[in-house]
This record gives structure tokens, sequence and C-alpha cells, in this order.
């Protein structure tokens, strides 16, 4: 048998922390390790620890750091190259755009109208505050901090710069790496050599390693003299972030706990704290971080010291994240923030029953413009996130999640002590301010000017935007997205995201969100966006979802929704069936692609017509009724779920199985009695219409179908036709030409009880 073929790195196995085989057998940097940034795993040395951990110290750099160039060279020209990420950032949404369907944006629920903090703020069991409590908002001065300094140097913080615990080997003995930090910042850097020097004086076993190149380039080629004279003076842009740096024992004197699985917690700082934190991973002074073996003590956090991004090949998005960067700092020395941050890890160990689950869907507006930055102020935000928080921010990653983190760079602290995150677990920042203004995307990214945030703030200082990250599955086999536990993953993964941590005594904001677990990650745009509507229902949250400039799937989008919630009241267990008989009738026959000739929501909308056909089938009033065509594909025949098998119009339908239940006699057909035309009216007499499967056969076939449950009774009804009644259902059912005016709610008038069935056939 012959050797498989070795495929070379995508981007989707940059963002799946997978390990590709080379030609040379030598696995490459997987997108995990690059999160730890570089070097090799921690070895013992002397002294112990307060809680009588030993002392770790960084040792040499593994071979693998001569592959981080090539990989992150790989990684930008992949970002150019798949056609799966956008090349630019969507429209601006006017203020009176026509671009949206459903409820209207002003409706939507936000933290500015619920939700705020009552009182001052005060520490808990599950809410560490890092400076003096109770504290209230004071817009003139930053948080007080505690005088003394508190060092812990343990597994459950974070392991400062400053401790006197952390200590480097010179010359062979041990040396308190603070002293020689300080050492270096108070003195003079003139220019990008002389800091590349100096970082490396206290990590000098990366010597010959980090090549600051990119940073290098950034000042010589990219920006203006007077810019570089102005950031390498003294009392300049860099002297300024080296003083702040030394802040860090007098700012942060308070330990900082880690934010490990499987843990609720919170963690609240102030904007000053954060800037101080930031100025440290600036200049590289965390201990232990650079180590990128999977069995080092911190392989399981991102990489938080700026190495990453000052090295590799100069590249254009490399030096738009730099000018991010360096506005945050110069806005900060310009004027110190005074407000908070909080940070809250939530773990959910006990998910809904989804395949049972009662719950209907809840309100929508979608629009083809606009960004969940710009667009979502006061909902809550999803960050479609990688497992290790922020992904490629300080490499060359450079879509949402990234863009999210630098033009609102106070994110960035996250990556100091929030482990990757698990299945059942998110991560809410609040309070986050945004200090720059972007434009492009991916490749064409770049920063356009610096921005002034003006979201109101809380009593606690924070401004009020909430942003959620929570990770999606990266899919490498298109098919296997449908499967039942997958798509529970997801369910459950957006609902913990979406689930408020507090009581829900009031209206919870809305969700803004879009194109979740797509583009790189490989996910199917229709099945995310049906999941995120599940998870938002269960939750008790709307949905703001702006889809990219796709308006096919605003409009895809807009009809299911109005097609599940007004027509067809499925609820969200009958949805995870139907998604899941997708797979099996549809994209289970997809054998060398990705593309399918039958989407989602066009097979979830024709197999409850297919369903109500067959009540008129039963009922002998389908005559000159047809199902819709593939419009498609028009030559390839469709499948419906959920009804059995008849010779229909030519239909070639596949092997379906159908499912009916005797609700009271309500004929339900995987929706528990929710059906439109009969939840008020179908009482039952007799057995009802039971369920039958078969073998699809096209049309001049016979009927070769079992019928589960013997036809007794013709669905009497109190008082009323049945033939009457399911006419009208199925006249409604299939309406679907009628679409709204766009940027209006829907005002369409239900089919009248009655209607003939001339009027059904001219629907249909």
């Amino acid at each position: 048998m012959s050797k498989p073929l070795k495929r070379k790195r995508t981007i989707i196995d940059y963002f799946s922390c997978q390990d590709i085989p080379t030609k040379t057998n030598t696995a490459r940097t997987t997108r995990r390790t690059m999160a730890s940034s570089e070097g090799k795993s921690a070895t013992a040395s002397a002294g112990t620890s307060s809680g009588n951990v030993p002392v770790l110290l960084e040792s040499d750099t593994s071979d693998q750091e001569a592959a981080v160039g090539e990989e992150e060279e790989d990684q930008a020209v992949e970002l150019k190259k798949d056609p799966r990420i956008p090349q630019k950032k969507p429209s601006k949404m006017s203020s009176n755009s026509q671009s949206w369907k459903g409820i209207p944006l002003k409706t939507l629920c936000t933290l500015m109208e619920n939700k705020a903090p009552k009182g001052p703020l005060k520490p808990t069991e599950r809410h560490k505050v890092l400076f003096k409590t109770p504290y209230q908002y004071d817009p003139k001065s930053p948080p007080k901090v505690y005088p003394n300094y508190v060092d812990k140097w343990d597994q459950y913080h974070v392991r400062m710069p400053c401790s006197n615990q952390n200590e480097y080997p010179v010359n062979g003995k041990l040396r308190r790496r603070w002293d020689m930090i300080q050492e270096v910042l108070l003195g003079d850097i003139p220019g990008p050599y002389e800091f590349n020097e100096k970082v490396l004086s206290y990590n000098s076993r990366y010597m010959g390693k980090w090549e600051f190149s990119v940073l290098t380039s950034f000042v010589k080629d990219f920006i203006q003299k007077e810019e570089r004279l102005a950031f390498f003076a003294r009392g300049g842009t860099l002297s300024k972030i080296a003083r702040l740096a030394l802040q860090l024992p007098h700012l942060c004197p308070t330990p900082i706990p880690l934010l490990k699985e499987k843990t609720n917690l919170s963690l609240t700082l102030s904007q000053q704290q954060v800037g101080c934190l930031l100025a440290n991973a600036f200049f590289c002074t965390f201990p232990r971080r650079n180590a990128k073996n999977k069995t080092s003590e911190f392989s399981k956090y991102p990489g938080i010291n700026f190495n990453t991004l000052f090295m590799g090949p100069p590249t254009s998005i490399k030096f738009e994240k730099i000018k991010c960067l360096v506005n945050y700092f110069n806005r900060f020395f310009k004027e110190t923030p005074t407000g908070t941050v909080t940070f809250t890890r939530q773990y959910i160990d006990k998910m809904p029953d989804w395949e049972r689950d009662g719950k209907q869907l809840s309100a929508l507006h979608v629009s083809s413009e606009g960004t969940i930055e710009d667009d979502g102020v006061g909902m809550l935000q999803v960050d479609f996130a990688n497992q290790f928080l922020g992904g490629g921010v300080l490499g060359n990653g450079c879509v949402q999640e990234e863009i999210r983190f630098l033009i609102c760079p106070e994110m960035l602290v996250t990556r100091l002590f929030t482990e990757c995150l698990g299945r059942n677990e998110c991560l809410i920042m609040t309070g986050c301010e945004r200090f720059s203004d972007y434009d492009g995307y991916a490749s064409t990214f770049e920063w356009k000017s610096d921005y002034m945030d003006k979201t109101p703030r809380d009593a606690w200082g924070r401004i009020q935007c909430e942003v959620v990250a929570i990770d999606a599955l990266v899919i490498h086999d298109h098919k296997s997205q449908f499967r039942l536990e997958m798509v529970k993953r997801e369910l459950s993964k957006a609902y913990c995201g979406f689930l408020s941590p507090g009581p829900a005594d009031r209206a919870l904001p809305a969700v803004c969100t879009g194109n979740w677990g797509c583009g790189a990650f490989g996910g199917d745009k229709q099945l995310k966006a049906l999941i995120q509507l599940m998870a938002g229902a269960r939750a008790g949250r709307d949905l703001c979802y702006f889809t990219f400039d796709d308006l096919q799937l605003r409009d895809d989008l807009y009809e299911i929704h109005k097609y599940l919630t007004s027509e067809n009241m499925l609820t969200i267990g009958d949805l995870v069936g139907q998604i899941v008989d997708y797979g099996k009738d549809c994209v289970a026959q997809i054998r060398h692609s990705s593309h399918n000739d039958q989407e989602l929501f066009e097979f979830i909308k024709l197999g409850l017509v297919k369903r109500d056909y067959s009540q008129l089938s039963l009922d002998g009033n389908s005559n000159n009724v047809q199902l819709p065509q593939n419009t498609r594909h028009p030559n390839k025949p469709l499948s419906y779920p959920g009804s059995g098998s008849d010779q229909i119009g030519g239909h070639d339908q596949g092997q379906v199985q159908g499912r009916r239940h005797k609700n009271d006699g309500q004929v339900a057909g995987r929706r528990h009695g929710s059906t439109s035309s009969y939840r008020s009216q179908t009482k039952g007499q007799g057995s009802g219409h039971e369920s039958f499967s078969g073998q699809g056969h096209r049309l001049g076939g016979n009927k070769n179908a079992s019928y589960a449950e013997t036809v007794t009774g013709k669905h009497k009804e109190q008082g009323q036709s049945p033939g009457k009644d399911r006419n009208d259902s199925v006249a409604g059912a299939l309406d679907w030409g009628h679409t709204p005016d766009v940027g209006h709610t829907d005002t369409s008038t239900p089919h009248k009880q009655g209607e003939s069935d001339k009027t059904l056939s001219q629907t249909i």
C-alpha cells in the first residue's frame, strides 16, 4: 500500500491546534504552541516558592524556534488566499439604512436599559477586586490600590516580573530578575536595535533567536522620521511605556489569580493597572511565558509577551498592529483612564437537554450592513474566539477576534491570566474601552484613526460594553458538523456564552453576533446562525445578526426565522432533529467536496411542507397540489424530512423517516403539537393520524410504505371540516413567495380559514 500524501498546512490548521506532518517528519509549530509564545519547557532549579513549589527557570529554546519565521510567513499568505476569509470590512450602516429585516434595532434590549450594577463595588468569593473597595466610580481619578506589595509565587496566581522569587542565571549565579529589568528600563533606548538588545539582556537564553526584524522595519521603513524621533526620544512614547512598566509593584500590589479551567470567577482591575501590565508585556518581562513545550507550566495559556509580534518576516499586518498598540499607549499617556474592567470566566457543568428542549425561537434583527463593534452598542457582543484567547493577535492572525483585541487593547491582558477555554466555558469581558478605528480585514487590515469611545459607564466605572469570547469548532470535514454530538457541542458553547451569570430578574440585553465559526473555521453559515438563534432563545435573549455584506444569508435567515416563529412554531428540540436529519439525508451523500445541492434552511422548510401535504393526502384534499422544485439546482431532486415517503410529483425523496405523535390526537411531526394549523382546534377523536415510513420512489412506482399504525378515524375535529383547516394551514406554510419590504417589520396578513383549494394550488 502506498503511503498517504502529505498535505500542506493551511489557515485551518493554524487555528485548530493540530500538528501536520511535514516531509521531514518533524512536527511544525502548532497553533496551540504558538499561542504559548517561544522557548522551551521550564526546568527545576534552586529555591522553593511560598507554596512549597520548586522555583522553575526557563531552559534553552528548542529547534522549533527556527520554524517561527516560516510559519508566520505561511499564515500571512494563507490569510490572503483563503476564499472563505473576507478581505474588506463590512459596509457601514447608515442612519436610514434599509439593509435590515426583522424587528428594529432600537427595540432590542441593551445594557443601558437593564443589568447596570447598583451600589458600590465590593469583592466576593467569586469576584476578586485588585484595588481598594468599596468603590464608587470617580471620573477624576483612578481607583486607589493597597499600599503594600503581596508576593504570591505559585500555580494559582500570575508569576509577576517584580517577584523576589523571579530569578535568572547570570554567569553561573542566580540574580533577581526585576533588578535587571529596572537597570534596562531606566536607561535610554535610542533605537530598535538597542530595544532588541535591552530586552535580550534579561532574556539572554533567546540571544540569536529573538530578532525584532518587524519592529526594526516598522521604525526604519514604515513610519515617518518625525514619528520615529518622537517614539524613541528621551521622554517619548517608548520611554513612557518603560516608566509605566516599572510601576508594576506599586500599581499591582495585589496577587492576580489565574482564571483556570472549570472555575466561575470574576476579576476586576482598573484601566491604569491594565495599562501597566501591557507595558510589561511590551518589554517581554513576564517569566515562564516564553516556553512552548506542551509540558511547560503555561502551555495551556496564550502568549502574553510581545516578542512574537516583533519577530518574523516584516508584514503590513504586523505594522498596522503596532500602530494600534502605539496609539493606545499615546492615549493612555495623554489622559490616564480612570475606569475599571471586569473579566468573568463562566463554566456551566449542566447543559439543557437539547433534543427535548421545548423553547421556541426569540426575536431577530438581521442586517447585511454594519459590524458588531460599531452597531451593537449596549448588547452582548460576540468575540469569535480561539480556544487560546486573542488567537493570532500577536502573530499574523487578523480576523474578527484579533481585530477586536487590537482596537480594544485592554482585552490583551486576558492572555496573562486566562487558561484556554474548555468545552462548556467562555470569558466575558466587561468595560474594555475602544481606542482605534480601522479599515480593511484580514490581509487588508489597517489602522485608520484614533477613536473616542463615548459609551456611557456604569456605577463601577466600566464602559457599558460586554464582549463574550466563545470558541467554535474547527471543521475539517464539512459533513461532521451536522452530527448530533457536534451540534450539541456548539449549542452548549453558545449557550454558555449567552447565559447571564447574574440573576435573571430583568430583561437581558440582546446578543449581537454574526458568522461565528465560519470563514477560516469552516462552519456552515446557516447552521451556525440557527445554533445561535436556539442558544439565544434558551438563554432568554433576542438576537442581532450582522451577515458581513451577505445579502442572501440575510434574506434566508429572516425567512426561516419568520417561518419557524409565525407559521410553523418549532421548538429547539425539533430543530435539533431537523439538523441531524439534514446531515443524514443530504450532507452524508457528499463525498468529494463541501458543496451541497440543498441547503439547511430549504431542507427544514420543505420538510414541513411535505408533512402537511401528507395530511392533505390522507384526507383526499391534495388534488393539483405540487411540491416546490429545487430552486438552486432544478434538475436535481429535493430531500424531505419527517413525513415518510409517497410518490409525489416526480420527486425522489430518498430514505425518509416520519414521526407522528398522539399528543391528544394533535398532529406534531417533530413539533410535539405546535403545528400552527392544528394547535388550537384539533382535539382528536380515535387514534388520529399515525406515522408511516418507507423507501421513497419516483413517480410511477408503487407506494411501498408500511404504516406503523392503522389510520383509524378521519381526523375528526370539533365543528370543522378537516379539509378546510388543513388547506388553510398548508397555504400559509407554502407562502414563501411573500417577502416584506426591506428595512421594515413583517406586517403580512395570515391566510383566512376556509381558503379554497384553488388558492392553495396557486400559492404553491
